[in-house]
């Protein structure tokens, strides 16, 4: 209806017969609270103190077992429900509170809140779950507000903007990942909501899960995503080196012992750095810091051959490119002539060859 058809008569029916407030009856006639007050007053209709108004608020009638089922069973807010009864949400609240029934908390009201962006189920593929699990036990921080909230979030910062790209790539598919910064020291972090389809990435235990170890694909993607995040891909006077340094222990001998299985040897892990200790960009560790190395050629060229079709940090890539490329360069030149120095550390270790 249009504010030209409200009549004298029409307006005092609404306000002083059916007892309407002006803002229900601004919202009838597509005008402002204003405005119909306005008319009150040029017909001469007497319009309600606050106090007049509030009686006529907490009139209304609100059962205790209606307003249970729906607060509690339905898990309803207290905004949702005050539209069903035509009220203010404050209202709820106080009714709430006259019937003992318990108010929500603001950390469980937003844990039911709905995501303002859609959010996609995973995708279910087993090789995207492996680089996705390596990837945030190495670099993401993720966490839910609750045990019963629907979303769980997924963060990370950097001062690499292809990591940053990386997270889009890999979340976008799900839903818009969000960007803040660069911060005083140029970290971008970034952060996407996800449904509970990812449920799978909310622990974080130095463990790789045994579905993972018995599959050589499955393993692969796992230690591209592990890579991605840990790893490290470079050049040690002249020769070519691959290393990953980190807290988990139990995952770098994992690695290792499958790594060994599929033909690339590598010794075991040792402590790079104490608990407590700094790193080059000045940060302090919180526990000891163990790594793992490859150096032979051949177990450099194998492990190449197995990440690389799951390898997606574009730094990483060009590293590992790097590498293989020194490794192919050294075997033209002195003809595959095998690391006998690693050679002979290996049978010292008793690892087979």
């Amino acid at each position: 209806m249009k504010p030209s058809e409200i009549t004298p008569k029409k307006i005092k029916q609404l306000y002083e017969t059916k007892k309407i407030s002006s803002p229900k009856i601004a919202k009838i006639y597509n005008c402002t609270p204003e405005y119909i007050r306005h008319l009150l007053r040029k017909y001469k209709i007497r319009i309600r103190t606050k106090s007049g108004a509030r009686k006529l608020l907490f009139n209304i009638s609100i059962p205790k077992e209606k307003l249970r089922t729906l607060y509690l069973k339905e898990k309803l807010p207290s905004s949702e429900i005050a539209k069903k009864f035509d009220c203010s949400p404050s209202l709820i609240i106080k009714k709430l509170r006259e019937y003992y029934i318990p108010v929500r908390t603001i950390k469980e009201t937003r844990s039911l809140l709905k995501p303002r962006s859609p959010q996609k189920d995973f995708s279910k593929n087993p090789k995207e779950k492996a680089y996705l699990i390596g990837l945030r036990i190495g670099d993401l921080h993720v966490y839910s507000t609750s045990e019963t909230s629907p979303t769980i979030f997924v963060h990370t910062n950097s001062t690499q903007l292809e990591f940053i790209r990386l997270f889009e790539n890999l979340f976008s598919p799900y839903n818009k990942a969000r960007k803040t910064g660069p911060d005083k020291k140029n970290a971008i972090s970034i952060r996407c909501s996800l449904n509970r389809s990812f449920n799978f990435l909310l622990n974080k235990e130095d463990l790789i899960e045994p579905w993972i170890l018995k599959n050589k694909e499955y393993f692969a993607s796992f230690l591209a995503g592990y890579i991605d995040a840990e790893g490290s891909f470079c050049l040690c006077v002249g020769n070519a080196v691959f290393s990953i340094k980190s807290q988990d222990k139990n995952v770098l001998s994992q690695i290792r012992k499958k790594l060994i299985e599929l033909k690339i040897l590598l010794r075991p892990s040792q402590l790079a750095r104490k608990k407590g200790t700094r790193d080059s960009k000045n940060i302090v560790s919180n526990k000891d810091v163990y790594a793992i190395y490859i150096y032979r050629k051949d177990s450099l060229l194998n492990l190449i051959k197995l990440i690389n079709p799951y390898l997606k940090y574009t730094k990483r890539r060009r590293d590992m490119k790097i590498v293989e490329n020194n490794i192919i360069l050294r075997n033209k030149k002195y003809n595959c002539r095998q690391d006998v120095k690693w050679f002979r550390e290996y049978l010292k270790e008793g690892i087979a060859i």
